[in-house]
C-alpha cells in the first residue's frame, strides 16, 4: 500500500452506503439522543439531590460516593440498553474517537453528536422544570477547583477521558475483547460486560475527578446544564470541549496502535496467552479454524473501505 492509499484508507468517509442507511441512522441518533437526556437527568439529578441533602454544594464523602454510583450505573444501563442500536456512545468524546479511527462515517457522527447535544440540553431542562424552587443550584454544572489553574482543569480532563476512552476502546471496540473468556471455552466475556466495564470506570473516575474539575469526560454533559442554566456554568466552559477531545484524540490512537492493527501478530499474540499456540483460533468461544483470519480479512476490508 503507497503513502496517499495508507492515508486514504484512513480519512473517514462522508457517508458508508451499507450503513449510512435512513433507517439506521434516525434509529442510532434518536437512541443517542434519549440516552444522553436520561443520562444528564440521572446525572445532573444526583448533584442536585445530593447538595439539597448532604450539605449544600461542597463536596463530601457521601455527596462524592453518591454522584460516582449515579453517574456510573447510569452509563452501564444506557450502554446496555441502546449499545445494539447505536453502540451506544452517549458522549460526543466516544463518537470523536470513533470517527478520527475511520469506524464511523462523518455523516453519522454529526448526527449522533447534534443527538447528543440536543438530549443533554432536554434531560437538563426536564430536571430544572422538576426541581423545587429553593434549589438554586447550578443544575450540576461542572466547575473547576478554585484551587487549580485552568491550565490543571484542561489536564485533569485530558487523563479522565484518556482512561475513559482507553478502557472504552479495549472492552467494547477492541475485535479482542469478547475472546477473554475462561477456559472453558464460554462465549461470556469482556465483550459482554463491557458496558459494565464502561459504567465501573466512570464511576471510579469521578471519585477522582469531582473534587478537582467535577469529571466530565463528556462534552454534551457539561454543555446541557450550562445552556440550561447559564451564569457561572459558562466559566472555563471550553475545558470541558478542549479536555475530552484532546483525551479521547489520544487514546483512540493509542488503542488504534495497540488492539486494532496488525491483528495477525496480535491473534499470535492471543493464542499463546490462552494456551493454544499451534492450535486454530477460536471465535466467539468456540472453535472456528477460520476464527481469526475471518477477523483480519474483515479488519482489512474496513482499512481498505
Amino acid at each position: 500500500m503507497g503513502f496517499a492509499e495508507f492515508w486514504e484508507a484512513r480519512i473517514p468517509r462522508f457517508k458508508q452506503d451499507e450503513e449510512d442507511v435512513w433507517q439506521s441512522l434516525w434509529r442510532g441518533s434518536i437512541s443517542e439522543f434519549l440516552a444522553t437526556a436520561i443520562f444528564v437527568f440521572l446525572g445532573t439529578g444526583s448533584v442536585l439531590a445530593a447538595q439539597a441533602r448532604l450539605g449544600g454544594e461542597s463536596i463530601n464523602v457521601p455527596s462524592l460516593t453518591l454522584i460516582s454510583l449515579a453517574h456510573g450505573f447510569a452509563i452501564m444501563i444506557l450502554v446496555y440498553a441502546i449499545g445494539e442500536v447505536s453502540g451506544g456512545h452517549i458522549n460526543p468524546a466516544i463518537t470523536w474517537a470513533l470517527l478520527i479511527t475511520n469506524k464511523l462515517s462523518i455523516l453519522r457522527a454529526a448526527c449522533y453528536i447534534a443527538s447528543q447535544l440536543g438530549g443533554a440540553i432536554v434531560g437538563s431542562a426536564v430536571l430544572s422544570s422538576l426541581r423545587p424552587n429553593q434549589y438554586q443550584f447550578n443544575l450540576g454544572c461542572h466547575q473547576i477547583d478554585p484551587l487549580l489553574t485552568p491550565a490543571q482543569g484542561l489536564w485533569t480532563e485530558v487523563v479522565l477521558t484518556f482512561i475513559f476512552v482507553f478502557i472504552v476502546f479495549a472492552t467494547a471496540v477492541s475485535p479482542f475483547a469478547g475472546k477473554m473468556a475462561p477456559l472453558s471455552g464460554s462465549e461470556y466475556g469482556p465483550g459482554k460486560l463491557a458496558p459494565f466495564a464502561i459504567g465501573m470506570t466512570i464511576m471510579c473516575l469521578h471519585t477522582v475527578g469531582i473534587p478537582m474539575t467535577g469529571a466530565s469526560m463528556n462534552p454534551a454533559r457539561s454543555f446541557g446544564p450550562a445552556m440550561v442554566a447559564g451564569g457561572n456554568c459558562w466559566n472555563n466552559h471550553w475545558v470541558y470541549w478542549l479536555g475530552p477531545i484532546l483525551g479521547s484524540t489520544i487514546a483512540a490512537f493509542t488503542c488504534q496502535s495497540i488492539f486494532l492493527s496488525h491483528l495477525r501478530a496480535l491473534s499470535l499474540v492471543f493464542d499463546i496467552t490462552r494456551g493454544r499456540k499451534g492450535e486454530n483460533p477460536v471465535q466467539n468461544g468456540g472453535s472456528d479454524k477460520d476464527g481469526f483470519s475471518s477477523l483480519q480479512e474483515s479488519h482489512e476490508l474496513s482499512e481498505t473501505n
